[in-house]
């Protein structure tokens, strides 16, 4: 009985550890990630665009616009797309050219020969093939991309994705030691949620219900986040094992590529456009969702373009398909059919999809959406839990530190909504100074925290998050309205859906949240 009660003492405790531990990261995690399920709609949004992207009509042309602009394209491996992420322009990119080294050693490098051995990233007009843009840098940004990036913490240079990896991992830590502590009465617990009971039952009931009903999704995100994140460790044995040797470890992962050899240069080729039409002759044109065209070693004999092709990800579970060809004579050097690819392009195929929800459409994205929201309520009763639980007399000598803990906490997690909707306002407000927004999303977030450190109380924390992120919300479609002229019940006529959708989605949540916010009332001595 003594050996009983130790191990449930030692499994809650350290469910209670590494739950506080990772509380703020991981609310991050499905917060903003929650948002991230809806990345291409927000950017659509935000730009006015509408969901389909015809693809390159010309690619020769695109290669004209970029030599004529003084870059040597001989040698380079060259990559040329269009997609929802590049708002339908044109991007085209390629790695510096080395120099030669005599021309090195004599110093003749001029002006010119720098440019056109320079790195290369520009995005080119689909109608005129003028280039809009020659920096990465002076592209305005995407606000769904960004919501994507800070569900896995890229804003921190370099360890942020590792950082989301180790979270992750924690996070399945959590719910096997949870699963184990409630194992006994994980069918009681289910159906209890005492409504008129201490302000602890009350947290610790939601806390169970809500963990258990969304056990399956935490686990699938805690072992699907700890795989992308972390993923990269996976491979650090080999890099061991081959003394760092990059080609060999490609050689291992991806087996049917070979390795490239020097050779000279060749003006023979094929027309670029004519082996794209070839590709897509092959496929339902209904279906095609993108095409990206990859140019190795141009201008020399063994150059060849790779054509890859993603469809409908709804309808082809292994969505993508290739054709690599010989660029002197067209000939076909590998071909990957769709739905037939080797067992490892699977695992990771099938974490991506069930991670971030490209399998059901907008049906399983709200799903996935609602399911996060109740882990987000999860981590925050979670901590609830462990405040109120802390305010019993033994811990009195530490009273002053949990309160500050607590209000750091409580106010870095739900500051995030109102932070977000502001930034979604501020993206309408400022359609042409994104890195301003993001600087203000900061800042507001920072700023809260702040606010919730001196004010203390979790009531007044939680409600005044409430009431700025519901009044921001509102304000959400009629900043786009006026901006844009795409009033909700004018989009979605228009062809507008993502717009139609977003701003609904806004309207919907804002007046919930205000309801919520006008219902919250403090609790007195007596409840607790």
């Amino acid at each position: 009985m003594e050996k009983n009660k130790r191990n449930y003492n030692v499994f809650f405790n350290t469910h209670t550890v590494s739950g506080i531990a990772i509380s703020i990261g991981i609310y991050i995690c499905f917060f903003a990630g929650a948002y991230a399920l809806f990345l291409k709609e927000i950017n659509n949004w935000q730009h006015d665009l509408k969901a389909e992207v015809s693809p390159i009509k010309n690619y020769e042309r695109v290669l004209n616009t970029v030599q004529e602009e003084g870059y040597q394209l001989e040698g380079r491996s060259i990559s040329m797309q269009r997609h929802q992420l590049d708002r339908g322009e044109i991007s085209v990119s390629s790695g510096p050219l080395a120099f030669d080294s005599l021309q090195i050693k004599n110093g003749t490098i001029t002006k010119q020969d720098s440019l056109a051995h320079a790195a290369l990233y520009l995005l080119i007009d689909p109608v005129t093939y003028e280039i809009k843009s020659k920096e990465r840098s002076a592209r305005n940004g995407d606000l769904g991309t960004f919501l994507y990036h800070l569900h896995f913490f890229q804003q921190i240079p370099t360890v942020g994705i590792f950082l989301a990896g180790l979270v992750s991992l924690f996070l399945v830590f959590s719910i096997i030691t949870g699963l184990i502590i409630h194992w006994k009465k994980i069918g009681s617990n289910f159906f209890t949620f005492r409504l008129k009971s201490s302000i602890k039952n009350l947290w610790t009931d939601g806390h169970t219900a809500l963990g258990i009903i969304g056990l399956p999704f935490q686990l699938m995100y805690g072992v699907t986040g700890a795989f992308l994140g972390i993923v990269v460790f996976a491979y650090m044995p080999m890099f061991l094992v081959l003394d760092g040797n990059t080609q060999e470890i490609a050689q291992l992962i991806y087996p049917n590529e070979s390795p490239k050899t020097e050779s000279n240069l060749s003006n023979e080729r094929v027309d670029i456009n004519g082996l794209v039409e070839q590709s897509v002759a092959k496929l339902e044109l209904s279906e095609i969702e993108g095409i990206g065209v990859n140019l190795s070693d141009y201008g020399k004999t063994n150059a060849s373009v790779n054509v890859s092709i993603s469809m409908d990800e709804q309808r082809h579970f292994a969505n993508s398909t290739s054709t690599k060809y010989r660029l002197s004579d067209g000939a076909v050097i590998k071909h990957n059919p769709l739905e037939e690819h080797s067992y490892a392009y699977y695992p990771r195929l099938l974490m991506k999809k069930i991670h971030y929800a490209t399998f059901g459409g907008y049906f399983m994205k709200v799903v996935y959406f609602l399911l996060a929201l109740a882990t987000c309520y999860v981590i925050l009763s979670g901590v609830m839990i462990w405040l109120v639980a802390r305010e019993k007399k033994t811990y009195a000598h530490r009273a002053k530190f949990n309160r500050n803990v607590g209000a750091i906490f409580i106010g870095a997690c739900t500051g995030l909504y109102p932070a977000i909707a502001l930034i979604f306002c501020l993206v309408k407000m400022l359609p042409d100074n994104f890195g301003l927004a993001s600087n203000i999303f900061f800042l507001f977030w920072l700023a809260f925290i702040i606010y919730s450190y001196f004010i203390k109380s979790t009531f007044r924390i939680n409600k005044h998050a409430l009431i700025v992120a519901g009044v921001l919300g509102i304000l959400i479609p009629v900043f786009n309205g006026t901006q844009s002229g795409l009033w909700f019940w004018k989009s979605y006529g228009m062809g507008y859906l993502d717009s139609f959708f977003v701003d609904v989605s806004w309207l919907v949540m804002s007046v919930i949240t205000l309801w919520a916010a006008w219902k919250a009332k403090p609790v007195d001595k007596k409840q607790r």
